[in-house]
């Protein structure tokens, strides 16, 4: 029996440094990741959509690699439209996946839609549900779990267990 070719034609074997690809899923008033991989700097990272710094991820394994191949494959973003929008929706959820690599160009972008369903959710198991498995594994969790890490807190000079009566700036009891 003959196996059936990849219709990726092997490129889940080729240089990463030939791929890029950039990935975001983004709620209008909430932010969300958007992810980059830069192959000529074997370079993968993240940022909330909304913000600027960039948070550096590990670079993947030939395995997660290969898994991600495969799954985009299974997911069919390369026969995917170049837009999945729902007129109706003016906020929610929009999101924008751009491949390139050698012998593969895909870019399809959506606001409150997704390929293979007329829900204007993502629905588990639907081609928008496995392209971002592929990238959760990549990056080592469900994307949109990625999180920007806090920000410091900044000392203004009053001990962390002082009340400040802020109508007056004086410490002591609040009345």
């Amino acid at each position: 029996m003959r196996k059936k070719k990849s219709s990726f034609s092997g490129i889940e074997s080729h240089d990463h440094s030939k791929v890029t690809f950039e990935f975001s899923h983004c709620a209008i008033f909430g932010g969300g990741p958007l992810i980059e991989w830069d192959g000529k700097k074997s370079e993968l990272r993240w940022k909330d959509c909304y913000g600027d710094a960039w948070n550096s991820l590990p670079t993947p394994s030939d395995l997660q690699w290969k898994a991600f191949w495969l799954l985009l494959e299974q997911s069919g973003a390369r026969n995917w439209d170049t837009d999945y929008s729902n007129p109706n929706i003016l906020d929610g959820i929009g999101w924008d996946f751009k491949l390139y690599a050698p012998g593969l160009r895909i870019a399809s972008t959506g606001s409150n839609a997704y390929p293979g369903s007329d829900s204007f959710e993502p629905l588990p198991g639907f081609p928008f549900d496995i392209l971002t498995t592929a990238i959760g594994i990549l990056v080592g969790c469900d994307p949109d779990d990625l999180k920007a890490p806090p920000h410091p807190q900044i000392n203004l000079g009053v001990p962390p267990d002082v009340e400040v009566d802020s109508r007056d700036g004086e410490e002591g009891p609040l009345l």
